[in-house]
């Protein structure tokens, strides 16, 4: 599904939006539709209830923006011992095994079904991620046959950074993903 689609746009909004568009279809077809296609016309916004019943499932455990900015904080004042304890825990959490790595890029190779992720986290409180560091993941990727690679950081990514992730198999993960694996660690290291 394209990122610029109209549902992918309601997944990513807030789960009520997708009610109120689909109360709004059925409203506009029952009303300026003739009478023999009103039924049909209304049933035209059923696709909408289902995107908005998979919005608010994938929203049920989003943190708000508050708790992402106070948990962004937080991480910013942890040392790597105890940064990387929480991502690695969050990551088992999550279903994959981890293992840690001492050199190169990648802090972290994780598994699950399989597929192997080198995950890089030592640049969390970085204020910008450049292209370089990624290219340097990406080589660790290729020597590990690795199949993707994952990097972590607070700051932003520059635009070539963005752009090399773009047309490779990197994932980045800003802020809210930080604070929403932090959230994930801690619920797991508590229980």
């Amino acid at each position: 599904m394209s990122e610029k689609s109209l549902f992918a746009t309601l997944l990513r909004a807030p789960w009520w939006v997708s009610f109120v568009v689909m109360l709004a279809v059925a409203l506009v077809a029952g009303a300026l539709l003739p009478d023999a296609y009103k039924i049909a016309g209304m049933l035209g916004a059923f696709p909408f209830l289902v995107i908005g019943i998979m919005a608010a499932w994938r929203q049920r455990n989003a943190i708000s923006p508050e708790r992402i900015q106070q948990l962004a904080d937080q991480a910013r004042s942890m040392g790597w011992r105890d940064f990387s304890i929480l991502v690695e825990e969050a990551l088992r959490q999550q279903g994959f095994e981890v293992s840690r790595l001492s050199s190169g890029p990648a802090d972290f190779q994780i598994e699950k079904n399989g597929r192997i992720t080198l995950v890089s986290a030592k640049r969390w409180k970085a204020a910008t991620v450049g292209a370089e560091h990624l290219r340097e993941l990406l080589a660790a990727r290729e020597s590990q046959q690795a199949f993707s690679c994952t990097c972590m950081s607070l700051g932003t990514f520059s635009p070539s950074a963005i752009d090399l992730a773009s047309q490779n198999p990197i994932q980045l993960l800003g802020p809210a993903n930080i604070a929403q694996l932090m959230h994930d660690g801690a619920s797991a290291l508590n229980a």
